[in-house]
């Protein structure tokens, strides 16, 4: 039944003709309102009442006539050529031209159709209707959306100028096996994409050139595959990839066998995906977090012991840096007493931490809390190569934290001892004083302290500082920097051919390691007391150097003659507390980053997980010794 509104829109739309554009997109938006508000039970209703009521109407003709002039406005092409594709060729300025979207006002009305359609809030449930409708009705309102010969020659033309412009930008061309600029395929795509459009018979030259444009985009991915991704190129390459399909869609649109309603599902699909910014976050970090968990994988192969010898190296490297972290917490106290504005005291908090570890990372040695990180990209690369045993290679990782684990404390406590115990010789009492003793025993106690949730926020710490050092280890490597340095006249110059040679290989092998520890030394020793000044308690809770200032608390407090020994078991098992949730939470983290950006299905990661379970609970010390001939095929790979 045709209703008198409907009667009394169509009769409008007749005095519009002489009216102004704006008048006419007002109108247009508001009918477009009522059947998007309509629900979509009821819409297909609503619109098949509506078309009835066109072709009832006694100026059917005339109506169907304003309706095409309205939708062959020269903005058309925008609606084209753009919906659904980024605004932006690059990710950042991307992001904040969708958060400025969902911010500021538009004129709807303005006459571009592009702007009035944005302003609808498409979802994507409406391009479900879509795709549902009677082929009848499809069928009725083909003509009146149907782009022109000229809207689909501007649409193909505009969108091949921008891949050209995209395609042959200097970093994508450095990253191509020609060098030639005039062989790349995407050189005379514009000339070719014009010709297809206006003779549409030559359309094999078209699918030519595309297999062409999408074989250098295969190889500029695999070569980011191979040597680090960067977020902004990925975001190009997807952006190239779009234009390259709507192309492909917009000149199909010439072609007979062709089903328009796709078509049209697509741009309203795009519509309705545009204004969201998680959807561009993930595709576009995706390739860069693989790239981190691959680089960080590959650290994390040299933090898996093998054989008996490689056991006594990282065991000795273990304890030489539980020793270096006896002086870290000996400078962390001193620092504490000696410095007191809350700026400075970061500052000096931060350095210590940072030091401490970069000469860890220039001796070779081992610090637990940085392990986990690492070993789980190495974990989730065998649970991703059939070739290899996951669960041998868990068992392996595991057995080879404990080891490091045990080293730390084992070089920590008894160093921190050592240490009081020549501070005391020398100036007759320990180096804390009995308030500074009691707080280091009790501040480990793991119900009555905070011990617990910062112990989880530090394993947090922890994980941050191993992104920083993939993100590092990607950029060298997308940059090529070792490589550079080491061929760079101007550095060979300044420093000499052997310098050269030597600050090459340290990027190469220790920059991204070292990057990582600056961060881990900055977030342990600032962000505690950054947070502090907003009200929030915050404390570091980091196992090895929990475990050296807990050796300077337990023997002032013995040397003062206040040492419980209930409180020195309940500090140890805070200790034992804080090494677990350090290790867990960083290893949480970066195995969960690793399935995400690795591709791993879920099903396969809970099916690893509930097998794990059964097995600590069958051979726990599995997870803890190796067997007694000291060799751990899991590192070698295999089943």
């Amino acid at each position: 039944m045709i209703s008198m509104s409907t009667t009394f829109q169509l009769d409008e739309a007749l005095t519009l003709r002489s009216r102004s554009p704006r008048e006419l997109a007002t109108w247009a938006y508001d009918l477009l309102r009522q059947l998007l508000d309509t629900p979509t039970s009821r819409r297909t209703e609503y619109l098949t009442e509506f078309t009835a009521a066109i072709d009832h109407h006694p100026e059917r003709d005339r109506i169907r006539e304003t309706l095409a002039q309205f939708w062959s406005h020269h903005s058309y092409v925008r609606v084209i050529s753009e919906a659904g594709l980024p605004d932006q060729v690059f990710l950042l300025r991307e992001l904040m031209s969708r958060a400025l979207k969902r911010l500021t006002p538009v004129d709807e009305v303005q006459g571009d159709l592009y702007v009035l359609i944005d302003s609808l809030n498409l979802r994507e449930a409406d391009a479900g209707w879509l795709a549902s409708l009677p082929q009848s009705l499809v069928d009725w309102w083909a003509d009146v959306f149907r782009p022109s010969q000229v809207s689909i020659l501007a649409s193909c033309k505009v969108l091949a100028l921008r891949a050209t412009n995209l395609a042959l930008s200097r970093d994508l061309l450095t990253l191509a096996s020609d060098e030639d600029i005039t062989k790349s395929s995407f050189f005379h795509l514009p000339a070719l994409v014009e010709h297809v459009a206006l003779h549409p018979e030559d359309y094999a030259q078209w699918e030519a050139a595309r297999a062409a444009c999408e074989a250098r985009l295969r190889e500029i991915t695999d070569m980011l595959h191979e040597n680090g991704a960067s977020a902004s190129l990925v975001f190009r390459i997807r952006l190239l990839r779009s234009m390259l399909w709507r192309i492909h869609q917009v000149l199909n649109l010439q072609r007979p066998e062709t089903d328009a309603r796709q078509f049209a599902v697509s741009i309203v699909h795009g519509f309705a995906s545009q204004r969201r910014i998680g959807s561009v976050v993930n595709a576009s970090t995706r390739r860069l977090a693989r790239s981190m968990v691959e680089k960080t994988g590959r650290v994390g192969m040299h933090y898996i012991a093998r054989n008996t010898r490689e056991w006594r190296v990282m065991a000795r490297g273990a304890i030489l840096a539980g020793v270096i972290t006896c002086f870290t917490a000996f400078f962390k106290y001193a620092i504490s007493s000696l410095v007191h504005p809350p700026l400075l005291l970061a500052i000096g908090h931060s350095i210590n931490y940072a030091v401490s570890f970069l000469l860890m990372q220039a001796g070779g040695f081992l610090l637990a809390s940085k392990m986990p990180s690492a070993t789980a990209a190495t974990l989730v690369d065998a649970m991703e190569d059939p070739k290899k045993d996951d669960m041998a290679s868990l068992q392996a990782i595991s057995q080879t934290q404990f080891l490091v684990t045990i080293g730390n404390l084992a070089g920590a406590v008894p160093a921190s001892i050592i240490v009081d115990r020549v501070w005391n010789a020398i100036f007759h009492h320990p180096f804390l004083d009995p308030a500074e003793a009691d707080h280091g025993i009790h501040m480990l106690f793991p119900l009555h302290s905070g011990t617990i949730p910062y112990a989880l926020i530090t394993g947090v710490f922890l994980w941050l500082s191993s992104l920083a050092s993939g993100w590092v280890a990607n950029y060298l490597a997308v940059s090529h920097m070792e490589s550079a340095i080491a061929n760079s006249l101007r550095v060979r110059r300044r420093l000499g051919e052997a310098r050269t040679a030597k600050l090459a290989h340290w990027v190469g092998h220790h920059a991204a390691g070292s990057a990582g520890y600056v961060v881990l030394g900055f977030l342990l020793g600032a962000v505690p007391i950054w947070v502090s000044l907003f009200g929030i308690p915050l404390e570091v809770r980091h196992v090895t150097l929990g475990a050296a200032s807990l050796g300077y608390a337990l023997d002032g407090a013995r040397i003062y003659r206040e040492l419980q020994w209930h409180d020195a078991a309940m500090a140890c098992v805070g200790v034992i507390a804080v090494g677990l949730l350090n290790i867990l939470t960083s290893f949480a983290l970066s195995f969960l980053l690793a399935i995400r950006a690795r591709d791993i299905q879920h099903s396969q990661a809970r099916h690893f997980l509930r097998d794990v379970g059964e097995k600590v609970l069958q051979h726990p010390v599995a997870f803890l010794l190796p067997d007694t001939t000291g060799k751990l095929p899991a590192a070698e790979g295999g089943h």
